[in-house]
């Protein structure tokens, strides 16, 4: 197995309350991790403490063998490999949708601006998104919008792409667009670590699936195992809301 990222004994308090608690999980390379469980079980967090914005009170977490928590780290290029794309699509308003796939390469990964355009006209049409180039950002969808903060992560060759909630802010017909460029990148060999309540796109897709609750991860396991046999009392109560659905 080819590991991206190993987290190991992850903690993380806001004031009293304690949101990670002695979290570990791995990340493998072109494998598909999906992170299930109810609102306020610590999945968003865990994400953001991967990508650095959430600084973890404890553990370790290792990309290419060194703890990045250990302070010496270039962090706008790491998140340009452990790239994240977000519920609410953190587009740059002031600029079209070209521009926002085209700035991080030329100033992080210092590409010439024309390799840069070619790069990022290619990833806009791998989403559906390549006629929309010189578009202003602020004139698109919502499920648009997320297709163009998805090209603008993949322009920067990242190891990994971390999605929070990457739905959960559309309306329900725009979800599946989103839900398919996902699969394909999935098919693709993408890493992905994916925060979801999207229980049909976690069964269907996942190589593996985490449960976390209170803070922990309470069972993880192939979809089957999760969503077929699960063991957790937790896990199946969560389940069941979904399956009745």
């Amino acid at each position: 197995m080819d590991t991206v990222i190993q987290i190991e004994h992850l903690q993380k308090h806001f004031g009293d309350l304690q949101v990670l608690n002695d979290v570990d999980f791995q990340i493998e390379r072109g494998k598909v991790v999906t992170i299930i469980g109810s609102s306020g079980s610590g999945k968003s967090t865990l994400l953001r403490c991967v990508n650095l914005l959430e600084v973890p009170d404890g553990g370790k977490i290792v990309y290419e063998g060194k703890d990045i928590l250990s302070g010496d780290l270039d962090v706008t290029k790491y998140r340009s490999k452990v790239s994240m794309v977000f519920q609410s699509f953190n587009l740059f308003n002031n600029k079209n949708v070209l521009d926002n796939c085209v700035m991080g390469q030329v100033k992080v990964l210092k590409r010439s601006k024309e390799e840069a355009k070619k790069i990022a006209m290619e990833q806009l049409k791998a989403v559906g998104m390549d006629q929309f180039a010189y578009k202003a950002s602020t004139t698109l969808s919502g499920g648009q919008k997320q297709r163009v903060a998805i090209a603008r992560a993949l322009c920067m060759d990242p190891d990994v792409i971390l999605f929070d909630e990457p739905t959960s802010a559309l309306d329900p017909e725009m979800v599946g667009g989103v839900l398919d460029v996902m699969k394909d990148l999935a098919d693709k060999g993408l890493t992905m670590v994916v925060v979801t309540h999207e229980m049909q796109f976690a069964r269907e897709v996942s190589d593996y699936v985490v449960f976390m609750d209170k803070g922990v991860i309470a069972e993880s396991g192939t979809p089957e195992e999760l969503f077929e046999h699960p063991k957790n009392e937790r896990t199946q109560q969560f389940l069941s809301r979904y399956s009745n659905r």
